[in-house]
């Protein structure tokens, strides 16, 4: 699958674009100094990739993440920034293809040891009245 280019989004000619990237296009071009403005859109994923993705991964995505990946199978966007004379490549978003999309597992390495949870602070709050 090929990708392809797409003209600055000035005023942004397609409304899913404007949606994907929550605005952020128009706020970009009306910034001072901010220049290149480019995305990079991905043909719509075929639903046999996402249910591939499912399988492989024993999941099911939420219905959000399919819409979008049926929309388009992710997207580029860069800005860039003029000083003085000079165009400096200064930002990037990116929303990975249905093929590089991994599957995050709870892991205990981001978790506290005996972090409280929301009933531990119902219960001090029931204990807090009680006295």
């Amino acid at each position: 699958m090929e990708e392809k280019a797409s003209p600055p989004p000035q005023g942004c000619s397609k409304p899913h674009l404007e949606k994907l990237t929550l605005g952020i296009t128009r706020i970009l071009e009306s910034s001072p100094g901010v220049t290149e403005v480019t995305i990079i859109e991905k043909p719509p994923a075929e639903r046999h990739m996402i249910s591939s993705w499912e399988q492989k991964n024993n999941c099911v995505m939420p219905e959000d993440v399919k819409n979008f990946y049926l929309m388009t199978n992710g997207f580029h966007m860069t800005w860039s920034v003029k000083l003085d004379e000079h165009i400096i490549p200064l930002g990037s978003m990116a929303i990975n293809s249905i093929s590089k999309l991994t599957q995050l597992t709870q892991s205990s390495m981001y978790s506290l040891p005996n972090a409280p949870t929301l009933a531990d602070l119902e219960d001090d709050t029931h204990e807090d009245n009680l006295q």
